[in-house]
């Protein structure tokens, strides 16, 4: 294979690779929104403008809270916050866990 075809193939891969995380992340997004609704997350979270009080807004929770912490207040919220009424959802699934840390961690 001559360099240019091998540009060209490493070009295209790396084409393909970002369309995909693209897909990838508009799936988050759309799976992450889903589990709010689902979960009733507004029921205590403002998040686009609405929802409840009780706890922190989700809107910009991705500026004060890294992956790491949101994973860990979406899976053991009393590890973080001993008196959080928060209940854990460390009964989701390990990728609905990573969707919603990283649909919250782009807000």
């Amino acid at each position: 294979m001559n360099v240019k075809k091998a540009a060209a193939a490493i070009a295209c891969a790396a084409a393909l690779s970002l369309a995909a995380t693209g897909v990838m992340a508009e799936e988050n997004e759309a799976k992450g929104r889903e589990l709010i609704s689902a979960l009733g997350c507004k029921g205590c979270h403002q998040f686009d403008g609405s929802g409840g009080k009780l706890g922190p807004s989700l809107d910009e929770v991705g500026q004060r809270l890294d992956e790491e912490a949101l994973h860990k207040v979406i899976t053991d919220p009393k590890s973080v916050n001993a008196g959080t009424m928060m209940p854990a959802y460390d009964h989701l699934k390990a990728e609905e866990i990573d969707a919603l840390v990283e649909f919250l961690s782009d807000q």
